[in-house]
């Protein structure tokens, strides 16, 4: 048996070296790879990545039969939408409320006392909650939400005094849905600075009664009401890019949420309803902006596609996803255990003689 010279040694070291460094590209980059959300392939079949980012320019002056079909169950009429002036389109003024989370839709449902009770399009369609009897969602407001929000639901509780807590008058019935069945109300700590997500203590029928009742003390007809999100057909490629323009600086492009400023936090997405993401975007709850106005219906149903799948189930192309912790936190594992194990065998495999 001969005994290797220190320079054939440090020879065979220095190549297992640049092996080692090969390997730990090869490993970054899939793991990278595996990071970023594909916009390929939907779980379900119900969501396509064919171009369908409507931004309408006019209302149809007819109802779809399935349109019309949804009033019929709210016990309602169908009504067209009232239609863009082209002339306001021509002037360049603002047309931004058209089929944007208002009854500015496709069609409007109006019941025998001329109350809007539903409104939409095929992405979104919104139906004001109802309670009977309406005392059903007074009790239950009574009982989980007066003791900080008053009787009277105008923010001054018994004996307290105004500006602590917020007013719910003319909010609409989707900002109280949201809080409602996020469990973030009612709260673990009013007085907290931002209210934490956790299990629900009311059903979504409660949640919608005691939305109802609020609603019923002064009526917000302008919505926005609860939205019912249809995934069939959205763009998940254009709801990726809407997703990065518009909500990736907060909640991080992976969708696990960030800190913000004065202990606040953009929480993560991961356990979002397709109709709270789309509630969401409409009312901004806390610190986060309203997008209506900005974002029509349809790209609001591509940016709940592509959360509700491509974040929420992703297809990792290329390794293991760690939980979607994102490139750079992933690409430091891959250096902890890619480097430090090659080293070993390298250092192992020298020493050998």
């Amino acid at each position: 048996m001969s005994v290797r010279s220190p320079l054939t040694r440090h020879l065979r070291n220095a190549m297992l070296g640049v092996v080692a460094i090969s390997g730990l590209s090869i490993l970054s980059s899939g793991v990278i790879a595996a990071a970023a959300p594909t916009t390929t392939k939907a779980p379900t079949s119900s969501v396509t990545t064919t171009s369908n980012s409507k931004t309408p320019t006019t209302t149809s002056a007819t109802v779809t039969p399935n349109l019309a079909a949804k009033c019929a169950s709210l016990g309602a009429t169908a009504e067209p939408g009232q239609p863009i002036d082209q002339s306001i389109v021509a002037q360049g003024q603002n047309t931004s409320e058209f089929n944007a989370g208002t009854p500015y839709s496709d069609v409007k449902c109006v019941n025998s006392s001329g109350e809007i009770v539903g409104y939409g399009n095929s992405a979104i369609f919104y139906t004001l909650p109802t309670s009977n009897p309406l005392s059903v969602g007074e009790e239950l407001f009574l009982t989980y939400c007066s003791a900080c929000h008053g009787v009277k639901a105008n923010g001054v509780p018994a004996g307290g005094t105004t500006g602590i807590y917020p007013n719910l008058l003319g909010l609409g019935p989707a900002t109280i849905n949201f809080w409602i069945t996020t469990g973030r109300m009612p709260a673990v700590d009013p007085r907290g600075v931002q209210a934490q997500r956790r299990t629900p203590r009311l059903t979504d029928k409660q949640a919608n009664e005691v939305a109802a009742y609020i609603n019923s003390l002064q009526p917000a007809t302008a919505g926005p009401y609860v939205p019912n999100v249809n995934l069939r057909g959205a763009n998940v490629e254009n709801g990726q890019n809407l997703f990065a323009l518009n909500c990736a600086a907060c909640h991080t492009i992976t969708g696990g949420g960030d800190a913000l400023a004065y202990n606040t936090y953009a929480p993560t997405l991961h356990w979002a309803t397709p109709n709270q993401i789309a509630e969401a975007l409409r009312t901004g709850p806390g610190n986060m902006p309203r997008f209506t106005g900005n974002l029509t219906d349809w790209q609001v149903r591509d940016i709940v596609a592509y959360v509700s799948h491509s974040i929420q189930h992703p297809t990792n192309i290329g390794g293991v996803g760690l939980g979607g912790l994102g490139p750079v936190a992933e690409g430091f594992v891959a250096l902890a255990l890619g480097v430090g194990g090659l080293m070993l065998v390298t250092f192992w495999v020298g020493d050998r003689q």
